[in-house]
């Protein structure tokens, strides 16, 4: 197992770093965010549980709206303007908050629209970037420059939470956003070191909007590969976003957690998502890379039925123990999912078929954090967790039968021809 400080040194070449970077720093910025946004709603506006749904909701509700659209812009254009222009949209929009609740002004509708305006954003860039990583790496090297990339995903997970539970204690939840506005000016510095210049798009005419989208659909669901795990990640993402949405009022509510405790629990999740991250490259040579993708999203699925099962002064250990499983096994199987993307999807039209992958992985996030609000409404929270804890534990179902067991390595899942021709341009 390498360790952080090998990882960054081996990296030579400078554009990826560049990437890299503005990730590594983003990504802390964000999970500050993660503490930050529902404590805020809560401090602000007392906020109950059908609130923090429609809050949660409305950060994932562009993942239904929005992806489609964006997959094509991707493919029709260069992806490096739209990752800066995201980031610099985020971090105006996140800055909104502290400002506006500074000056007394801030209602929760006003809170829903700029989350609902920055989730659009993070679609954008987050397509744009699943799609521009494999123009600065070759196919080679997908797994490894995935597993650095989550690893500073989970380096963000590691710092933020406890980053974000500190900052909260001292300035406030509000004021502590202002430190995720400026991570995304940060990363938009990073990316505008990056000297690689795409090629522009083969020239020809343009189709019309919704034949693109069925050709990166096609792409994505005709894959034997892709489509159990897009429906495995579909099941995860609902039932986690269920119990995201009325986590932080259990852990405040009913188990008196503090605001440094819950952002030390989600450190814990981190921790494993590092671990994680540095093993990837290790188990899959040991193991093989279907099996590894398989096992770990089992890991990631089963632990959280411990939630509603916690109680007592044990249950900050418990839950720490709990999402320090999942933060190992999500930190594994995310990666792996996103390299298996990029290899089994021809390259003409990756940036639709991701989209269209995480429209429906992403699109349910909604819909997930709004039964989660509603369902703790109507029999409680506890019940409610039990309820998403079983589902979530049924997401591996997907994959456990299907072709990805088979893989050996990334490269064996490249498209058969007939796997291409479903992406050949429309008449």
């Amino acid at each position: 197992m390498s360790n952080p400080v090998t990882l960054f040194k081996r990296v030579e070449d400078r554009d990826f770093a560049s990437l890299w970077a503005a990730q590594s720093v983003s990504q802390v910025g964000s999970q500050i965010t993660t503490v930050a946004l529902p404590l805020a709603a809560v401090a602000l506006f007392d906020a109950g549980p059908a609130q923090m749904g429609l809050l949660n909701a409305a950060g994932y509700l562009p993942a239904l709206l929005f992806t489609l659209l964006a997959g094509v812009w991707i493919d029709r254009g260069r992806r490096l303007p739209l990752l800066l222009g995201a980031d610099l949209g985020r971090a105006v929009m996140i800055g909104l908050i502290p400002i506006t609740a500074l000056a007394g002004i801030l209602k929760i509708e006003g809170l829903y629209l700029i989350v609902l305006v920055s989730g659009a954003l993070t679609v954008l860039f987050d397509t744009a970037y699943h799609a521009y990583v494999p123009t600065l790496v070759p196919g080679r090297s997908l797994t490894r420059a995935n597993s650095r990339l989550q690893f500073s995903v989970s380096f963000g997970q590691l710092a933020g939470p406890g980053l974000g539970g500190l900052l909260i204690q001292l300035l406030g939840a509000p004021v502590a956003l202002v430190f995720d506005a400026a991570s995304f000016l940060v990363s938009a510095l990073f990316l505008l070191r990056i000297r690689h210049r795409e090629p522009a798009p083969a020239p020809g005419g343009r189709r019309q909007i919704r034949q693109e989208i069925a050709e990166g659909s096609r792409a994505a669901f005709g894959n034997r590969h892709v489509r159990p795990v897009a429906l495995e990640a579909a099941t995860f993402n609902f039932f986690s976003q269920f119990i995201a949405a009325i986590y932080v009022l259990y852990a405040v509510h009913d188990l008196g957690l503090s605001a440094g405790v819950i952002g030390t629990i989600a450190s814990a999740a981190a921790v494993g998502a590092v671990l994680g991250a540095l093993a990837i490259q290790s188990l899959v040579r040991r193991l093989g890379f279907g099996p590894v993708l398989i096992a770990t999203m089992v890991i990631a699925s089963t632990p959280l039925v411990a939630i509603p099962l916690a109680s007592g002064p044990a249950a900050p250990f418990v839950l720490a123990v709990a999402y320090f499983v999942q933060g190992f096994g999500l930190a594994v199987s995310a990666s792996q999912a996103v390299t298996l993307r990029q290899v089994a999807v021809p390259p003409a039209v990756v940036g639709r078929a991701n989209a269209a992958y995480r429209t429906l992985s992403f699109g349910v996030l909604p819909l997930g954090a709004l039964t989660g609000g509603l369902l703790g409404d109507l029999i409680g929270l506890r019940p409610a967790l039990l309820v998403g804890g079983i589902g979530l534990a049924l997401a591996p179902m997907w994959v456990l039968l299907s072709p990805v067991r088979h893989l050996r390595t990334a490269e064996d899942a490249r498209p058969r021809p007939a796997e291409v021709s479903v992406s050949a341009p429309e008449s």
